[in-house]
């Protein structure tokens, strides 16, 4: 009788055992499922910010983009066939931000453009 005794609270010790690894493997799974869900819409919230920030470079009007913008004393030394002037150049800072909803989640693109205009006699003040 002790022997089915102790035999019966070895396997109820070994099944008690075997539901805590496979909880907990259950657990961890469940949460790397999470972490990688995560990381797949940072991924995707990253293609979104930066394919609309390529789209709004591609379809830029400089016309259209006077803010965030700094005049330049002097062009960039490329542009020395051109005397001062005649020439003015402006540094445009174009911007895309991106925030998930769902997670505190957010995506940022910036880019630096180069504006040049020529200004003729009659532009000069």
């Amino acid at each position: 009788m002790r022997n089915r005794g102790m035999v019966l609270l070895t396997a109820l010790l070994f099944l008690t055992v075997m539901l805590l690894v496979v909880g907990s493997n259950l657990f961890i799974s469940k949460l790397s499922a999470k972490s990688a869900q995560a990381a797949q819409q940072q991924l995707q919230l990253e293609f979104r910010a930066l394919e609309q920030h390529l789209m709004m470079l591609n379809n830029v009007d400089p016309e259209e983009l006077p803010r965030n913008s700094w005049d330049m004393p002097a062009c960039p030394a490329i542009y020395a066939a051109w005397s001062d002037p005649e020439l003015q150049c402006e540094l445009l800072f174009v911007e895309t931000a991106l925030r998930s909803d769902e997670r505190p989640v957010f995506a940022r693109y910036n880019s630096i453009l180069l504006r040049k205009r020529f200004r003729f006699a009659e532009d000069k003040p």
